[in-house]
Order: structure tokens, then C-alpha cells, then sequence
């Protein structure tokens, strides 16, 4: 129902030519009914199923081709929530409890580190789990003075994404731009800091999630700058009290996925799909990769929100370094 009130929305704010500012299409991925239920979705072989209009003339991808598509990812987010800036947050279901809680991941992580074997571990696994641990440590006890400065700054409630990674974005084909964001399973109320830290944190690490070469992993702050840009580019009615706060979000989402990525590892692989044993783990030591490489762009980063106008905080940037 969360999809369906989304699309909607969406879908009348085309028809008033909402965008008509921007010479792009936009579209969305509308679910269909089923003529034998007229539910969205339809049981079969002990699962469920559900069809969604094909967005034609579109791409995906993993890794960014260019700047021009950096920015045109900051255009295509700043189109979603401006388009979905007035929704009714009462009418949200919350569909994933707690999914950006990053609290609760670190009380997870402390309960499975505390109850873990790690004798069953291979040597150097062991080796490899411990490193991580022991280099999340400072992190974690400088985010729990972090969360509390952030919740004393009573930051409004948006509709956002959840999940703006870039896979989620589908480009023109033809002209590169960005023409719709879809999986909409994740969508809730949250603040649009996340939408912009997770995104950023997708989008600059050039070498993807998944890098031959942990060596290759680095934050490019560059292509942040452009997406930054290119999101600022739209006028939304959402404010920027509060983007000032995106280094802190961005660090924030990094710690939160590689705290996520150790601990399902830790925990059998229950929740992220593998192709091998360890490749949670691996997930986990490459976004520490890009965590210890966004901190030391963090000035640069705070400098180019103070080009778009933004006054980022200065402790914060201090802080952060002298963690490592």
C-alpha cells in the first residue's frame, strides 16, 4: 500500500506537469493488478509475486560512468523528493522496523561479538574479524555522543527512499539522465540527510561494493561535489536548516553498513545474499576502506558545501580525524 500511495502521487504529479521546469521525462514503476485476485500480489509455489509497469529506454548501473551522471543522480533524488514532498507521513506504513537505526545495529553488534566462538574461526578469518572490531571500536563510542548531538536538533520527518543506492536510479539510455528511482519497498518517513549520506556513500565509491582490489576503494570526493550540485540544482519545499549535518550523516551511514555487513557475517549471512562464506566480511573491510578514505576528505567535503552556500560543523571535522 506504501508503493501504491507513492506511485500514485507521483503519477498525478506528472499529469500537472510538476517537473515541467526540468526538460526530462519522469516515470514510475506503477504495480499491476492481478485479474485473478485484483491484489498486487499473486501466490505461487509457496511465494509471492507481483508485476510492475517496464520502464522503457532505461538503464542501470553499479559504478558511475562519469560526473555528468553524478550529478544527474543528485537531479534524479532531489526529483523524488520534491515530487514526494507534500505525501501525508500518517498515511506510511513502517514497513522495515528501525532500518536506519544505527543505535540498535551497534546494541546487535555488541550482543553477537559478546555471545561469538571466534575460536571456530579460521586463523586469519579471525585475524581479519578482529581488525575490524577493534578498528569500529573509537567509532563506535564517538557515535553515541554523535546521535545525541543530532537528536537534540530536532530534524523534521521527510518522505525518503531508504534505499537510494545507485543501482536503484534508471538512467536514459540515450542521454544519461535520470528518468525514475525505483524499489520502493524501503520508502518511510526519515530525514532526507540519510537519503542524501547513503546515496553519496553509494555513488563515490568508484570501485563498487564488490572490488576485485580492496586497494581501489576510496571516497571520491569530486563526485560528490557534482552530485551535491546537481541536487541542489532543484528546488524542493523541504528547507536546508539542516544539510549543514551531511558529513556527519554520510559518516554515519558508512559505520552503520560496515557494523550491518560484519554482524550478518558473524551471524551465518542472514540477511545480505552471498555468493561465497566471506563475503560479508569482505563487504564490511571495503566500506571500512571507504570510511577511513571519507575522513580524510571531510575538509574538502565541508568546503564544498560552503560553495553551494551551506555551513557545515566545524567540530565535527576535527573530531572525526582524531579518531584514527
Amino acid at each position: 500500500m506504501n508503493h501504491k500511495l507513492i506511485t500514485d502521487h507521483i503519477k498525478t504529479k506528472i499529469k500537472i506537469n510538476h517537473l515541467k521546469s526540468i526538460n526530462q521525462r519522469w516515470e514510475v514503476p506503477c504495480l499491476i493488478k492481478c485479474n485473478s485476485n485484483n491484489l498486487f500480489v499473486f501466490p505461487f509455489c509457496s511465494d509471492f509475486w507481483r508485476a510492475m509497469e517496464y520502464i522503457d529506454e532505461s538503464l542501470s548501473f553499479d559504478i558511475l560512468e562519469d560526473n555528468k551522471m553524478a550529478y544527474q543522480t543528485g537531479l534524479g533524488l532531489a526529483k523524488f523528493h520534491g515530487t514526494c514532498s507534500d505525501i501525508d507521513l500518517t498515511k506510511l506504513e513502517n514497513t522495515i522496523k528501525d532500518f536506519h537505526n544505527t543505535k540498535k545495529y551497534i546494541d546487535q553488534f555488541n550482543i553477537t561479538i559478546k555471545d561469538f566462538n571466534f575460536i571456530k574461526l579460521d586463523d586469519q578469518i579471525n585475524k581479519r574479524v578482529q581488525n575490524l572490531i577493534y578498528g569500529l571500536s573509537n567509532h563506535i563510542l564517538y557515535i553515541k555522543s554523535l546521535l545525541g548531538y543530532l537528536k537534540r536538533k530536532s530534524i523534521q520527518l521527510s518522505l525518503i527512499h531508504g534505499d537510494p543506492k545507485l543501482s536503484n536510479f534508471l538512467f536514459d539510455i540515450q542521454y544519461k539522465y535520470v528518468v525514475s528511482l525505483i524499489d520502493l519497498d524501503t520508502v518511510s518517513s526519515g530525514y532526507l540527510l540519510t537519503d542524501l549520506a547513503d546515496c553519496i556513500r553509494s555513488i563515490c565509491n568508484i570501485a563498487g561494493e564488490n572490488p576485485d582490489n580492496i586497494n581501489n576503494v576510496y571516497f571520491d570526493v569530486n563526485c560528490c561535489k557534482y552530485f551535491l550540485e546537481g541536487y541542489f540544482s532543484f528546488s524542493n519545499e523541504n528547507g536546508d536548516d539542516f544539510f549543514g549535518l551531511l558529513p556527519e550523516f554520510i559518516y554515519l551511514i558508512i559505520v552503520e553498513l560496515i557494523i550491518r555487513f560484519l554482524n550478518d557475517f558473524l551471524q551465518s549471512n542472514r540477511y545480505f545474499k552471498v555468493k561465497y562464506q566471506t563475503q560479508n566480511l569482505y563487504r564490511a573491510e571495503v566500506q571500512y576502506q571507504l570510511l577511513s578514505s571519507f575522513i580524510t576528505q571531510v575538509p574538502t567535503l565541508s568546503n564544498s558545501l560552503h560553495g553551494i552556500g551551506i555551513s557545515s560543523n566545524s567540530n565535527f571535522v576535527s573530531d572525526v580525524q582524531n579518531i584514527v
